[in-house]
């Protein structure tokens, strides 16, 4: 084995020791002292949050983070228990922080570790259901992770192992689509704007009718957007060609007349 190689498993086996230890410091605390056993509903969570004390941003920050990785409860439920205790605003800088660096984590540990390790999460029917969903684009990724029907924390971990979706993408992707989970729970779903009795009712039906009408389109037009989609991008990037073509063009002549001069 090249030396080369020997230093990059190194520098990976180190990142990996390091990210699987700040996992089990969030984890371990919350294990041992029994939190994690009575994590069910939002109003659970919401006491255990309370009950940290000053260190209840710390512990949802935790919770938010365990959740993407490993905790089997929608991101919805824990969200909605962090609204409730520090208010919208708040609880949606921790929770894009938290859900954003786990995020990144899965694929990472994905891309590392490879479609074995999701095979053992999820088992090989869904890993495979979820591969087959992926191969017709990055789009599908993109509105998967926009519609809360689709599980995105196992999402992360797929893409990272089994497709070749890049980190940029992939970024892109989240910076986009969790906020607007986020701002949805925190906002609609706690009903801050909208209650939930009243006037709010026939709203409530509205918005729910219009979401299924915008999903169902999302997929009957799917070709149509990839296609546009990929169209805008192959424009941008002709235009980043080309002006990078005329930068290092303009820094050749440069040279070249004080090459001249001298």
């Amino acid at each position: 084995m090249k030396k080369e190689t020997k230093l990059k498993l190194l520098k990976i086996s180190i990142i990996c020791l390091l990210l699987i230890a700040i996992i089990l410091a969030i984890y371990l605390p919350l294990k041992l002292t029994g939190t994690l056993d009575r994590i069910s509903s939002a109003e659970e969570i919401k006491n255990i949050i309370i009950s940290g004390g000053i260190y209840s941003y710390i512990i949802f920050f935790g919770i938010q983070f365990l959740q993407v990785c490993l905790l089997p409860i929608p991101a919805f439920v824990t969200t909605l228990a962090g609204s409730l205790v520090f208010g919208p605003w708040i609880t949606c800088l921790i929770s894009f922080v938290s859900i954003m660096l786990a995020s990144i984590f899965c694929f990472f540990i994905g891309r590392k570790v490879g479609r074995k390790l999701v095979v053992w999460v999820i088992g090989e029917q869904d890993t495979s259901k979820w591969e087959q969903k992926l191969e017709k684009g990055k789009y599908v990724f993109f509105l998967m992770m926009l519609f809360p029907i689709f599980p995105d924390d196992i999402l992360c971990l797929v893409v990272g192992a089994t497709t070749a979706i890049s980190y940029k993408f992939f970024i892109i992707t989240n910076l986009i689509s969790r906020p607007i989970a986020i701002i949805c729970t925190c906002f609609l779903g706690s009903g801050y704007l909208i209650p939930f009795s009243g006037w709010g009712i026939p709203v409530w039906i509205i918005l729910i009718l219009l979401g299924g009408f915008a999903f169902y389109l999302s997929i009957k037009f799917e070709p149509q957007i990839e296609n546009f989609i990929l169209k805008i991008s192959s424009k941008l990037e002709n235009k980043k060609q080309i002006s990078t073509s005329n930068a290092q063009n303009k820094e050749t002549e440069e040279k070249q007349i004080e090459e001249n001069k001298n």
